[in-house]
């Protein structure tokens, strides 16, 4: 069952990592690409894991081996714990891990490419993708990470962008934690906005754009 349950949890994770490079992928060329957290793609094959390896390998022995003798060994297992066991696992798998896959599989198509000409950003539930042109860029500031609740900082370093429809794009909405950003990715934005890149510790303490006049 523990191999079982490891081999589940591996395989579920390459097959989501995949699949979310896949989709980032089929958005053609780029230069540079952004993913989610990678943490992100561990819920699922861990819960799943958990609550899907023992039903795996009652299914897999009654498969390969003697199914009466499976049925007979969960039975058995189930008198020896006080409780039905089984029935237990299951439910788990339909209150927890089923959620989980749900709001995981939500978040393949998350990912951002830089192109040569704009910033394609792909969001949560396959909502329709955003386009920031360089070109209407305004503004662009590095920032350390951002505030808890008891205003200590949290390292999280991205590239915030401004543009002049008033909306705006940080490298740090996507990705692990750093405290550093890529020189390359940095020198590639202020090549293609052609703005000088300031500092501030935290997006909020960057003030807002006003939107151009039509």
């Amino acid at each position: 069952m523990m191999v079982v349950g490891v081999l589940f949890a591996l395989s579920t994770h390459a097959a989501l990592v995949w699949l979310n490079q896949y989709l980032a992928t089929a958005d053609g060329p780029a230069e540079f690409r952004l993913w989610p957290q990678s943490a992100i793609w561990w819920f699922f094959p861990g819960f799943g894991a958990l609550a899907l390896s023992w039903e795996i390998t009652l299914q897999l022995w009654s498969l390969f081996g003697n199914r009466d003798e499976a049925n007979l060994y969960s039975y058995w297992s189930s008198q020896a714990a006080g409780f039905d066991s089984r029935r237990l696992l299951r439910w788990m798998t339909i209150l927890i891990a089923l959620p989980i896959g749900v709001l995981t599989f939500l978040e393949l198509p998350v990912h951002t490419v830089l192109r040569q000409d704009d910033i394609r950003e792909c969001g949560y539930a396959f909502a329709p993708c955003k386009m920031y042109r360089y070109a209407d860029a305004r503004r662009m500031t590095m920032i350390e990470g951002f505030r808890d609740r008891d205003g200590k900082l949290t390292s999280r370093a991205g590239i915030v962008i401004d543009f002049s429809d008033g909306r705006r794009w940080s490298s740090a909405d996507i990705g692990d934690f750093g405290k550093t950003v890529d020189p390359a990715f940095q020198d590639f934005l202020v090549k293609k906005t052609q703005l000088p890149l300031d500092y501030a510790q935290t997006e909020a303490d960057i003030p807002q754009i006003k939107r151009a006049a039509p």
